[in-house]
């Protein structure tokens, strides 16, 4: 163990509580990554009870915690900006975070746990991507005005958030599809009572 190494990681992932997302809490505030992780892990232990498939809970929270770590060096991007080029440019800073990380730590299980988040191919990554989503619900169904998110793109989250592609990432676990349905219908309520938006404009024809 090399303290002064613990230490080093220890400045880079403080910074998670100041790097903010586009999502906004219910005091009107933007969400940190570091919050945006702590509601994942405690929404994983909270449904752990009511999952289909068997899962790895230390895996679950580790990922949970750790899966949006590079972001402490490599900053989000947000969604909406994420071009092809950007996209790139993101995983080129990723890996690199992840180097930076490797050598404080020397532990090759952050890496294996973000390549196994990105890939999605196992059980425990499945789920931290649909605590993912649901932590973007949430703060859409709690944020103090909701108005902002129609702002970017075309209304590119809404579209994204009533998307089959989003709904269908819960397919394999049943009860967080019915959390996800009950966020879904409360946002859509917001919206009809807020903005008079009818989220049917939001599907796919």
């Amino acid at each position: 163990m090399n303290p002064e190494k613990l230490v080093d990681f220890i400045k880079i992932s403080e910074r998670l509580e100041g790097e903010h997302r586009l999502t906004r809490l219910s005091n009107g505030d933007n969400q940190t990554v570091a919050s945006h992780s702590w509601n994942m892990a405690n929404m994983a232990i909270m449904f752990w009870p009511y999952l289909n498939n068997n899962v790895d809970m230390t895996r679950v929270l580790q990922m949970c915690i750790l899966h949006d770590l590079p972001e402490a060096i490599a900053h989000d991007v947000p969604l909406h900006k994420q071009t092809p080029l950007v996209k790139q440019q993101k995983q080129k800073d990723e890996m690199h975070a992840i180097a930076t990380i490797n050598a404080l730590l020397d532990d090759k299980n952050i890496a294996s746990l973000f390549a196994e988040y990105e890939a999605r191919q196992t059980p425990e990554s499945r789920l931290v991507k649909m605590l993912d989503i649901l932590d973007t619900g949430v703060q859409h169904m709690c944020a103090r005005d909701i108005s902002y998110v129609g702002t970017y793109e075309n209304s590119f989250y809404w579209k994204l958030f009533f998307s089959d592609d989003f709904a269908h990432s819960f397919d394999v676990e049943p009860a967080l599809k019915k959390v996800y349905n009950e966020i879904r219908n409360r946002v859509a309520k917001r919206l009809k009572q807020e903005q008079n938006i009818d989220v049917a404009m939001f599907y796919k024809k």
